[in-house]
């Protein structure tokens, strides 16, 4: 089955378009309340927070499902997680007051890396159980950071001090205390989230091998599919644009004392 050729589904490609401009809107919203000192009142509200939310979720099970399509899954994660300690000596050197340490593309390179090592392992596993066990290990885990398991909302277990002691078990998923960083996307819980993308798409390559048919899939939406494309090369540059934007607007509502 591994060697079973599917056409490009360009619907996902279009997918991850549609969520790379939502990334954008939200991060120029967040300049704006930041940078410009917009009072965004909403922009603090539950609502801002399942719009971010709604993004991430996107791209890491979008990450995780395309997982499973990749022939270089290894040397494609290694490349990203190297972007992703970019992201951070270029923010502590530009922004150090918005530094990233452990942002997406570090989680994102991770957990491709895990996958690519373990991929004749995870794919012994029945994909339906897989998508189940992993949504539930994420549900758990969710609250890691805040020293604790739960399970939609009610704690299960308090978890030991001793876990959240330094940057490495930070990047695990158990955050040390004083830790800042303006984009933090640790292993625990987010890798489960991943797996459970990678185990839906299991599911659909099991089903093309018998013979089905997902036209739905190969539908490509105009402009988005492209945007969807070129995601990564997006993300890397789209904040240094809003930056200069933010900058560019705030030097004229100084100047005409707008703000």
């Amino acid at each position: 089955m591994e060697k079973t050729d599917v056409k490009r589904l360009s619907l996902i490609d279009s997918i991850r378009g549609i969520t790379i401009i939502s990334m954008i809107l939200y991060h120029f919203c967040w300049d704006l309340v930041y940078i410009l000192g917009f009072n965004l009142q909403w922009f603090f509200e539950r609502e801002a927070l399942i719009w971010e939310q709604s993004i991430c979720m996107s791209f890491i099970v979008i990450s995780g499902f395309c997982a499973a399509f990749s022939k270089h899954t290894v040397t494609r994660g290694v490349k990203i997680f190297i972007l992703g300690i970019i992201i951070t000596i270029v923010t502590s050197l530009i922004i150090p007051e918005n530094v990233i340490y452990f942002g997406i593309l570090t989680l994102i390179g991770s957990a491709m890396f895990f996958t690519g090592v373990f991929k004749k392992a995870l794919i012994k596993i029945p994909s339906v159980l897989g998508v189940v066990l992993f949504f539930l290990l994420f549900v758990v885990t969710y609250k890691t950071g805040m020293g604790n398991l739960q399970f939609f909302g009610k704690k299960l277990i308090e978890l030991p001090r001793f876990l959240y002691r330094n940057y490495f078990t930070t990047y695990l998923g158990f955050k040390h205390e004083g830790f800042v960083s303006s984009d933090y996307f640790p292993i625990i819980p987010w890798m489960f989230l991943y797996l459970c993308g990678f185990y839906i798409s299991r599911i659909v390559l099991n089903e093309i091998e018998k013979g089905k048919k997902f036209c739905v899939l190969e539908k490509r939406i105009p402009i988005f599919d492209i945007i969807g494309r070129h995601a990564l090369i997006i993300y890397m540059l789209h904040q240094v644009v809003l930056y200069l934007i933010s900058y560019v607007l705030m030097m004229f509502f100084h100047y005409y004392d707008m703000i």
